[in-house]
């Protein structure tokens, strides 16, 4: 399965006749990702290989999302998500936007997010490169909603043969509990702690292993120390909130993820290329409020 790089149809409201329509959709190897009031827009993932780990912000468990699994996130959803173990965790995705209440509402496309495995994920890959294909620069709203309606009877059709009626997040999922690993209980609980003061000393005594061993597992499990890692969810975290919050104050949002704010600022410029205060404008030029 090839890359489909992220293409997003930026005026996804304005098909008025249509019931839904497609805002994000492509293919990627999914990195870490940290939504503190979620997504604008309801979100399906299909977890082609690899492995990663859901979860909603209200609570404490992680959920395991293993090969040819879909997961549904409804919109502002606050949860986070990260890949597991040494293979890429590729993922395709599509968002979409209801206009009205309507029949993927009854689908169980609603307030609850859900899981279900799929017996043929190729199909539904091919589905969303059609999808894609009619998306981003080729816009074409009627037939990118047409293939993303037959992507949904896809995906309950393939749930029925599971013995499901509807993707139901008490009947139709068996949800796998996140690992208990040193990495996988570390990585959480800096996911968990962005806002301390935390050095190795003190996450490798709540893990019960020597700073270089930490150091030594994170390497072989991620490719970064733990303080990479950290500072990687710090920063994806404070690039939301520059996005999403423009009461915050650069300091506050420095704050925010525990950093002090001239360090946070030059790390910052080093991942993006761009000073925080530049990065908010950028946006606010990209999308400026009406």
């Amino acid at each position: 399965m090839e890359i489909l790089q992220l293409r997003t149809n930026l005026y996804h409201q304005m098909g008025e006749h249509i019931p839904f329509s497609v805002y994000t959709v492509g293919t990627e190897n999914q990195q870490a990702m940290t939504r503190l009031k979620g997504f604008s827009a309801k979100q399906l993932f299909i977890s082609f290989s690899g492995l990663g780990a859901f979860r909603s912000l209200q609570h404490n468990e992680w959920d395991i999302l293993t090969p040819h699994t879909l997961l549904y996130i409804p919109s502002e959803y606050p949860h986070e998500y990260l890949p597991q173990g040494d293979e890429p965790w590729f993922v395709g995705f599509v968002s979409f936007v209801d206009n009205q209440d309507t029949l993927l509402e009854s689908w169980g496309f609603g307030d609850s997010p859900f899981q279900i495995q799929l017996h043929n994920p190729q199909k539904l890959y091919r589905l969303l490169k059609k999808i894609w294909n009619y998306s981003g620069p080729h816009y074409d709203v009627w037939h990118s909603t047409e293939y993303f309606f037959s992507f949904c009877l896809e995906l309950k059709k393939q749930a029925a043969s599971n013995n499901t009626k509807k993707p139901n997040p008490e009947k139709a999922i068996r949800l796998v509990r996140y690992r208990d690993s040193v990495v996988d209980s570390a990585a959480r609980f800096l996911h968990d702690h962005l806002q301390r003061d935390l050095t190795m000393a003190e996450l490798s005594a709540r893990v019960g292993y020597s700073s270089k061993q930490l150091n030594r597992l994170f390497q072989q499990s991620l490719g970064l120390t733990p303080l990479q890692y950290l500072h990687k969810i710090r920063l994806q975290t404070a690039s939301r909130l520059l996005e999403e919050q423009p009461a915050m104050t650069i300091r506050q949002i420095a704050a925010h993820v525990g950093m002090e704010p001239v360090y946070f600022a030059r790390l910052f410029k080093r991942q993006y290329g761009m000073i925080p205060t530049a990065y908010r404008a950028q946006i606010i030029n990209q999308y400026p409020l009406v």
